[in-house]
């Protein structure tokens, strides 16, 4: 699949999911990658989890080069996830190969709905993360607890593409008690990390299309600028409830698509 008629749909889809990824955190995986799958529906699951994968470098790196002027002291957390993310991505993208996506992507879409809903019910409440970005007045959870819940995200998003963003992001920002603004940033750090291995594997596997690649990118990459200073303008409450309502869309959408 090649030439301009894919170029503009697939930079239209990367235009919105890297404004989601940019301001929430949320939406490499999840919201690009149904996107793609709604506008190519001829085109193979594993070519399209490795475009949203391989495109998703690029945007992220973006990505956290752009949070580094707001000074979250993210890396340490993003660096302990990715840890235990990145050898089990290698696996699940290893494994897209040979088993059939569709009873995981149906159960990963229903989590990420109930995910979605809770933390909406959190910013609703403000039990957690009322505090200014960046505060850093709650204490850091251990290396070792952020690295299992990476290592149960990596093979996830090894496998399916949906994970390094809206997974990160809902484990940081829920059970970790992380900041929003820190979460995100740190699922930035996390993500890109981990999509660097897993993007290598998916174009070792050659599971990619180069023209879908290069119009995500080129739509992605003035989304995630976009996004970026946007979000530093919302109060952490606000942030956990948009980080809410995009996972839970991001999982409507492909709910919606596995019912066509």
């Amino acid at each position: 699949m090649s030439g301009e008629g894919v170029l503009l749909p697939a930079a239209g889809a990367g235009l919105v999911g890297g404004a989601l990824v940019g301001m929430t955190g949320v939406g490499a995986g999840s919201v690009i990658a149904a996107a793609l799958l709604m506008l190519f529906p001829d085109l193979e699951p594993q070519v399209i989890v490795g475009s949203a994968t391989i495109q998703a470098v690029a945007m992220k790196c973006v990505g956290v080069v752009a949070r580094r002027q707001f000074r979250l002291r993210e890396g340490r957390l993003g660096v302990a996830m990715a840890a235990g993310a990145i050898p089990l991505a290698v696996a699940g993208a290893w494994a897209s190969s040979f088993v059939p996506g569709a009873t995981l992507r149906s159960v990963l879409t229903l989590v990420l709905v109930v995910v979605g809903v809770l933390l909406v019910i959190q910013a609703m409440q403000g039990e957690v993360g009322s505090g200014d970005a960046g505060a850093g007045a709650a204490e850091d959870p251990a290396p070792v607890r952020v690295g299992v819940f990476g290592a149960a995200v990596g093979f996830i998003a090894g496998l399916t593409s949906v994970g390094t963003g809206t997974l990160f992001v809902s484990a940081l920002a829920g059970p970790l008690r992380v900041d929003p603004h820190r979460a995100v940033a740190a699922a930035l750090v996390a993500g890109m990390l981990t999509l660097i291995v897993s993007g290598a594997t998916h174009a070792l596997l050659r599971h990619f299309d180069g023209a879908i690649v290069l119009g995500t990118v080129l739509g992605s990459i003035p989304g995630v600028l976009l996004g970026t200073a946007v979000s530093h303008r919302l109060p952490s409450r606000a942030l956990r409830g948009v980080i809410g309502a995009g996972i839970a869309a991001a999982a409507i959408i492909a709910m919606a698509r596995m019912g066509r």
